[in-house]
């Protein structure tokens, strides 16, 4: 049976911000959910062989110990798929990008892996403020979602959380992944 939510922490730095994210997201959402880490996966990063347009839905790149297919594979199986991603310099992190840029496969396909699901993500950014700061992720986040035939949703935007332990130590941020996972939750298993 394939878990209702695939959780997936975009950040290269093991035990931050993203990762205590997800994991709180895991226990609020009391529903089975997969997680990983795309720093843990070994993605390549796309090296635009042309593959992916001769024969869409496939990669050159796929091979033992590049994990971008399984990861791919996760999201297209789960009702509910989210991202949690620091934003660097107004993007996700080059690891996580190395794997979005690696949905070009599905771009041409006409049966898209993912459809009928839904895709949104956490996003925490440095800055205060800024009403610009999130939208280079979001717009990249949002065209791989439409490659894979998913539904893109809005994300929770979360400001002021640069070092590795500022989530954990704001109650007020918590309170809100929480309540943004309880309500994905709700929507995976309905």
């Amino acid at each position: 049976m394939t878990a209702p939510v695939f959780l997936v922490s975009c950040s290269p730095r093991r035990g931050g911000n993203s990762d205590f994210a997800v994991s709180l997201m895991r226990r609020s959402m009391k529903v089975p959910c997969v997680t990983r880490r795309i720093a843990d996966e070994g993605v390549r990063p796309c090296v635009s062989c042309g593959q992916c347009f001769v024969r869409p839905g496939t990669c050159s790149l796929d091979a033992p110990g590049d994990g971008a297919k399984a990861l791919f594979d996760g999201m297209s199986s789960a009702p509910v798929s989210v991202l949690v991603s620091p934003v660097y310099f107004y993007h996700v992190p080059a690891q996580a990008k190395a794997w979005i840029d690696r949905a070009q496969r599905f771009w041409a396909c006409g049966d898209k892996p993912g459809q009928g699901r839904t895709v949104t993500a956490v996003l925490f950014g440095a800055r205060l403020r800024g009403e610009k700061l999130f939208e280079g992720a979001e717009r990249t986040l949002r065209y791989m979602a439409m490659a894979l035939g998913m539904t893109w949703t809005e994300p929770l935007r979360l400001y002021g959380l640069d070092g590795p332990r500022d989530l954990e130590n704001s109650a007020e941020a918590c309170a809100r992944i929480v309540s943004f996972a309880e309500s994905l939750a709700e929507r995976a298993v309905s």
